[in-house]
């Protein structure tokens, strides 16, 4: 692929995000419900464009560690198809995820990898791993690495959003100078400002992906504190985020020239229509797939067969 390949030749109009896990083919247990295997089987024969789990350059161990039972309080369902959840970026690095990655694509998914810039180690740390995150997905991935997601969210709180929009433009800066036939995609967070993705734009992302989950104060100021307080409080995403991403994709969409993937808050296809009412050139799915698989997959079928 070059640099000049339209964005609807890399992206369907249904994007499945996070919710196939680390390598794009699927979480275990989930894929021992039928339901979400005739999801799995949708995205497969429609060619539906798959974004894995964020994985960091070396492994990470977060809050939830899927074999110890104790850590699975720090992902709870909520009503209307909501999940809260602190999930902490477990994962296992890209050394070993890349190989499963490109399994993956050989057994028909269409995956993007989805990586997090660990800028607390520093941006010039960051960026040197940025680029060996590159070079390990070229080797592994060969000509299935078309494209890369940036994970660029950030937690709420002013200093640290002013902190990452300078580090997540430098890196955007530097992997466009050094891989500029690669497709970059960048998924930001509610709390970042719209000249945040303009600015993005400006810098040639294939994509803009908005947004992550919801900070839970954020979404419930005057609620009653997040069960998951003492960790940060979690993010929210499902329905209960719905009207609040909605609002920031409608504010953002006439800001940008180019390709804008809406997301969060998607409990079924009157949200998917809504968010192609207001302009979504493509909608992400991610806890409607976990909740409600049979739903995502009539959602994928009807949609992104023509991606």
């Amino acid at each position: 692929m070059n640099r000049s390949a339209p964005p609807h030749a890399l992206f369907s109009r249904i994007c499945i995000s996070t919710a196939f896990g680390g390598d794009g083919a699927g979480i275990f247990p989930y894929t021992l419900h039928p339901f979400y295997r005739r999801l799995l089987k949708a995205v497969r024969e429609t060619g539906a464009t798959v974004f894995t789990k964020s994985a960091t350059r070396h492994p990470r161990q977060g809050n939830f560690v899927p074999h110890n039972p104790l850590t699975w309080r720090y992902i709870r369902r909520l009503p209307s198809c909501g999940m809260l959840n602190a999930y902490g970026l477990t994962n296992p690095g890209v050394a070993k995820v890349a190989p499963a990655i490109r399994q993956a694509c050989e057994a028909g998914f269409r995956v993007i990898p989805n990586f997090y810039p660990e800028f607390a180690k520093g941006l010039e740390m960051a960026l040197t791993e940025t680029l060996e995150v590159v070079a390990l997905y070229r080797q592994a991935l060969g000509p299935h690495f078309r494209a890369l997601e940036l994970n660029y969210s950030c937690p709420n709180a002013a200093e640290a959003v002013r902190e990452n929009v300078t580090q997540a433009l430098a890196c955007t800066r530097a992997l466009r100078q050094a891989a500029p036939d690669l497709a970059l995609v960048a998924k930001v967070s509610i709390c970042h400002p719209l000249e945040f993705c303009q600015e993005l734009e400006h810098l040639g992302v294939a994509a803009i992906h908005a947004v992550n989950t919801i900070p839970y104060d954020l979404l419930y100021p005057l609620g009653p504190p997040s069960p998951l307080a003492a960790v940060g409080g979690g993010g929210v995403s499902g329905g209960p985020a719905f009207e609040v991403a909605f609002a920031y994709n409608r504010e953002l969409r006439p800001k940008l020239r180019g390709f804008l993937i809406m997301g969060c808050g998607v409990a079924g296809r009157e949200q998917v229509q809504r968010y192609l009412d207001i302009g979504a050139d493509a909608v992400s799915l991610c806890t409607l797939a976990l909740r409600r698989p049979r739903e995502a997959a009539w959602i994928v079928r009807r949609y992104a067969g023509g991606g």
